[in-house]
């Protein structure tokens, strides 16, 4: 193609009243935090991780309007600088996925960018469905050097009408990116995944036997030529967890729902229909999707660690359907380490109820957290004001320990201003650039 120019885990903590949130809010005000969330001085400076971190990565939309670029945030939440400036971004979220917004991806190495555009054609006859959909892939260096097309998606012939260019994943090694285009089918979308190797530019089928479902890429593990994806059809249908060999289009499938996969595609954390709920488990993504450990029933997440075994999960103590403030009052949460060595899960926060954690730095020293700030007296109700939540730059270790929340906040790196939760999570925020 060439290039144009241009779980929860068991808990017995009661739910947290409001007038316990209070006091701790009420902390927050008295080290130097207002009802928004403004932070005072940091009782210690936020400890970056290794040199050599350029930002973060994230997708800036202009309001009112619909252009959309990428941004450079420092790790000092001061600087600001713009990566694209076309205003053509394709981002939509994952679905049914936890992680970052669809539309860019961050080589494994941090320095590289590829990412979707929209580019408007002279006709409609490459048959691209208009919504969500890109028909342009680049691939930019982080300090905004070396931008150029892989993918140009109107030098195909004509595709088949509502065609959708979906999502896209970079081999471990840095040296290929996968991408799929899903084809309209009776009662379901057919997938076809295509690979682009990132130096040439030259384009190559993945071979795969007929497939159905909207796909998400998630990790392509060089080393094993594996790429583990998701595949759903529809918005109701069941969502299914699959590995595809990229040498002979064997795709082995397991039957999961909202799936958290190791950064090496070798472990996920599944969660799969059951009488009392659903049921969550640890598997090995090997051919028989072997079990390493059961959960039981839960309502939480795991976040993967990049560097070190493991991951944390965040337990959450579900509301009874009954409760009259159910989904306006922040539920109980808590903090507890995966260990896949020992296969056990201490606890490391008790109270983690204002924290969501978002992902991890590539070395593991930093998280990105939405954390609850104070109330929002504009949206009074039955169950008292509102809530506000503001993204921050944390250090592990302090989110991982007790330090009471009013010295975490003064430790940590605010990102953004204040926004109403419950509300939509930071998914504009993509990762770590050299």
């Amino acid at each position: 193609m060439s290039p144009r120019p241009s779980f929860a885990l068991p808990s017995s903590r009661p739910l947290l009243g409001r007038r316990a949130l209070l006091g701790w809010m009420g902390a927050l005000a008295l080290s130097g935090c207002s009802r928004e969330g403004t932070t005072g001085a940091r009782t210690k400076p936020l400890q970056g991780p290794a040199p050599g971190w350029r930002g973060l990565l994230y997708l800036k939309q202009e309001r009112p309007g619909s252009r959309r670029d990428l941004w450079i945030q420092s790790l000092d939440g001061l600087r600001h600088t713009a990566l694209t400036d076309s205003g053509r971004l394709a981002g939509w979220n994952r679905h049914q996925v936890e992680g970052p917004l669809n539309g860019a991806c961050i080589s494994p190495d941090g320095t590289r960018v590829a990412y979707a555009e929209r580019h408007p054609v002279a006709s409609d006859r490459a048959g691209l469905a208009p919504v969500q959909a890109w028909n342009v892939l680049l691939v930019v260096n982080a300090d905004g050097t070396g931008r150029r097309i892989l993918v140009d998606l109107r030098d195909l012939p004509s595709l088949p009408e509502g065609t959708r260019a979906s999502s896209f994943s970079w081999s471990s090694d840095g040296n290929q990116l996968a991408y799929a285009l899903e084809l309209p089918g009776p009662g379901c979308e057919l997938l076809k995944l295509y690979r682009v190797d990132a130096g040439s530019g030259q384009v190559t089928d993945v071979p795969l036997n007929p497939t159905q479902g909207k796909s998400q890429l998630l990790v392509w593990s060089a080393p094993r030529n594996e790429l583990v994806l998701t595949l759903q059809c529809g918005s109701t249908g069941a969502q299914r967890l699959g590995v595809l060999d990229v040498s002979t289009g064997h795709l082995r499938e397991h039957p999961a729902e909202w799936p958290a996969v190791s950064p090496d595609g070798a472990h996920a954390l599944v969660a799969t229909p059951a009488p009392a709920g659903r049921k969550a488990s640890l598997l090995t993504l090997d051919d028989a999707f072997t079990p390493e450990s059961s959960l039981g029933t839960f309502t939480g997440r795991l976040n993967w660690y990049n560097q070190r075994p493991g991951g944390l999960f965040t337990a959450v103590t579900p509301e009874p359907p009954t409760t009259e403030c159910a989904g306006v009052t922040p539920p109980p949460r808590r903090f507890h380490r995966w260990d896949p060595q020992t296969r056990t899960h201490p606890l490391v926060r008790q109270d983690a109820t204002a924290f969501t954690v978002l992902a991890f730095s590539p070395d593991d020293t930093q998280a990105l957290v939405n954390i609850l700030v104070g109330r929002d007296d504009s949206q009074p109700g039955f169950c008292g004001e509102g809530w506000l939540q503001r993204l921050h730059l944390v250090q592990r270790d302090d989110l991982e320990s007790d330090l009471p929340r009013e010295q975490l906040l003064a430790r940590s790196t605010p990102l953004g201003p204040s926004t109403p939760w419950p509300g939509p999570s930071h998914s504009s925020y993509i990762g770590w650039l050299h």
